[in-house]
């Protein structure tokens, strides 16, 4: 298998288009049509871990951190980044990078982080705007099932938890056909009268034109009578961070020593609260989400946990949250793993590794007096 077909199974998951405009995900090196042998996932890429890739047999590695992110204009080998795309070119390793785009989509960053948590009924907690389209058409009232069936196929009518999603009312139409039309019914030149259905979709901005496609396909008419509507809806599927709950309410002190454990914290910093109140709601946002505490607490949460909380993000925190920080790369190791299993049952023909190399950037020292 080819490393396109891997990028292409990546970004339909989390779209390019996701990303922030400042960010670099996709494929930064590598042959799109070289046979992959092996993927090696980490959170950060460097020398260390492409000579374990090596070792490892792997010619592909994942990172959800870009290693080109605001451009190389040389390759002299005085940075990490030039040193370790030069070594990937040396050893025909493509780097693929996974960030804001996977931070943005339900199932992603946040959501691996909630998981390892022990959050339950989870959403997204900022959900995005501007991402979804409407779908109005016109059909004959006997291809109104065809077409309906058409459109969800092709992903229309998808709404959080349920799908095959639409409105239906009916009504008649009228049209002429002029000269050089073949029309499905009627002759040209004579007004007809035709009894119809107005069908309605919600439909993702991504999948416009395949909907669209598949709906022109089984629709009978010449000339499909339609329009395409831009919603300002909230979309559930995208968007920054989850919320969930507890399966129990527990004591935030406990809560505390939870998250340390599960994310093999060193050290979690938190805003100064009451180690005997109660935890249900958690919102949570993976890497660096400090700034998204006004929306974490608009979610009725308890506990806010993220990375990359600076010293005056822990006083006054709104409604009273308790802002819980575990570290910046500590809140997206849990995706990492999910991403190495999601890969490993999609693609049977090649190992999935996860990198053993610990190359974090930050580390801590504990001071035991």
């Amino acid at each position: 298998m080819t490393v396109s077909v891997l990028v292409d199974w990546l970004e339909q998951r989390a779209p390019l288009r996701l990303q922030e405009s400042y960010d670099n995900s996709g494929l930064l090196v590598g042959d799109p049509n070289a046979v992959i042998t092996g993927v090696l996932c980490c959170l950060d890429v460097d020398e260390e871990v492409l000579l374990e890739a090596v070792v490892r047999g792997c010619n592909v590695v994942l990172s959800h951190h870009p290693i080109i992110f605001k451009g190389l204009k040389r390759l002299t080998g005085k940075t990490v980044s030039e040193r370790t795309v030069a070594f990937a070119v040396r050893h025909d390793i493509a780097l693929y990078a996974g960030h804001t785009n996977w931070d943005s989509i339900a199932g992603g960053v946040s959501f691996s982080l909630s998981r390892r948590l022990g959050l339950e009924n989870t959403k997204v907690m900022m959900p995005r705007t501007g991402e979804l389209l409407q779908l109005v058409v016109y059909v004959p009232n006997e291809f109104a099932p065809i077409v309906a069936e058409a459109a969800f196929t092709a992903g229309a009518g998808h709404l959080g938890n349920y799908d095959e999603c639409h409105f239906a009312s009916v009504g008649t139409g009228t049209f002429r056909p002029l000269e050089g039309a073949m029309p499905f019914v009627g002759t040209r030149g004579t007004r007809e009268v035709a009894h119809e259905q107005r069908l309605e979709f919600v439909v993702p901005v991504a999948l416009k034109n395949r909907v669209q496609e598949a709906v022109w396909r089984v629709h009978p008419y010449e000339e499909v009578a339609h329009s395409w509507i831009s919603l300002d809806n909230s979309w559930s599927d995208l968007g920054y961070g989850a919320v969930g709950d507890l399966r129990e309410p527990v004591r935030l002190g406990d809560f505390i020593a939870h998250v340390a454990r599960q994310l093999g914290s060193d050290a979690v910093r938190y805003s100064r609260a009451d180690l005997d109140r109660v935890v249900k709601r958690v919102s949570v946002c993976g890497g660096s989400g400090a700034e998204f505490i006004q929306a974490a607490a608009a979610t009725g949460a308890d506990v806010y946990v993220t990375g990359d909380a600076k010293y005056h993000g822990f006083q006054d925190t709104p409604g009273g949250i308790v802002l819980v920080d575990v570290g910046h790369g500590e809140s997206e190791l849990p995706f990492i793993e999910d991403w190495a299993e999601a890969i490993r049952l999609e693609f049977v023909t090649f190992a999935v590794l996860i990198s053993e190399t610990n190359n974090r950037p930050v580390r801590t020292y504990l001071n035991h007096g």
